[in-house]
């Protein structure tokens, strides 16, 4: 059967956010990709490209940081739901110094010895 985390257990799953998201303001795109299970097959997709692979997912990471600079988050609201060793996280937030309307993240994990890990990734603006 399918839960809602709530409280003290969506610990894990803000950890992931929050573990990419220091990891992008280092530009550290190695560090982010430990994220993302083992193999290739992943999916990513929002604002700027449609990658089919994590090969591709972190050459556009890297091609994007020669010419962007990440931002914290702030405001954000979690809603997770888990059936055995996976779970969708839903992830709304707004960006730190930036007049940007709200974003949403989605994220399928799939839990690989006992960590979640991305499978599946989109990312778009939240709709009104």
């Amino acid at each position: 059967m399918t839960s809602q985390v709530t409280g003290e257990a969506l610990a894990p799953f803000k950890q992931l956010i929050q573990e990419i998201g220091q990891a992008f303001k280092e530009k550290d795109i190695g560090r982010a990709m430990t994220k993302f299970v083992d193999d290739d097959d992943i999916t990513s997709f929002g604002f700027y490209a449609d990658i089919n692979s994590k090969s591709e997912l972190e050459q556009h990471w890297v091609d994007y940081f020669k010419d962007h600079e990440s931002t914290l988050q702030s405001d954000e609201h979690y809603t997770v739901y888990v059936y055995g060793d996976a779970a969708c996280l839903c992830l709304t937030h707004k960006l730190e110094s930036r007049g940007e309307p709200e974003k949403r993240l989605t994220l399928f994990l799939e839990k690989h010895n006992g960590d979640w890990l991305i499978r599946h990734r989109h990312h778009s603006y939240a709709p009104k």
